[in-house]
């Protein structure tokens, strides 16, 4: 296997532990894959920047009435530089009828792949 087919697994595996974190209701767990800065836009185009704010909401979410959604990767490619990674695919609530696409920027921080930004498109 060469060096890109690797970093591949590597966040593969990341997004796999990090659904599981959400079936689970850990946002901990989930937040260990972001970066201090990151930026998402929820399905429905709400921003949210910062580990520390996300964190917040995913805790409070899964205070709640938690829902248990998953991002399932069709494409994942590293960069010539390998510092930078996409992947893409779709996501869906098993709790709700909500379901969309996605992409994920990850950068490779001392060693470890950590997701830079996300943008969720609600489909439904």
């Amino acid at each position: 296997m060469d060096q890109k087919q690797n970093e591949v697994k590597i966040i593969q595996a990341s997004r796999e532990n990090s659904n599981a974190a959400i079936l689970k209701g850990d946002a901990a767990g989930v937040a260990q894959y972001w970066m201090d800065d990151i930026i998402v836009i929820s399905g429905e185009g709400g921003q949210y920047a910062g580990k520390k704010l996300l964190l917040k909401v995913f805790t409070e979410m899964f205070q709640e009435d938690r829902p248990v959604f998953e991002r399932v990767p069709s494409v994942i490619t590293i960069g010539d530089s390998g510092v930078l990674a996409w992947e893409t695919g779709e996501w869906n609530y098993k709790t709700e009828k909500f379901r969309g696409n996605y992409s994920a920027m990850w950068r490779k921080i001392k060693g470890k792949w950590l997701t830079q930004s996300e943008l969720f498109v609600s489909l439904d």
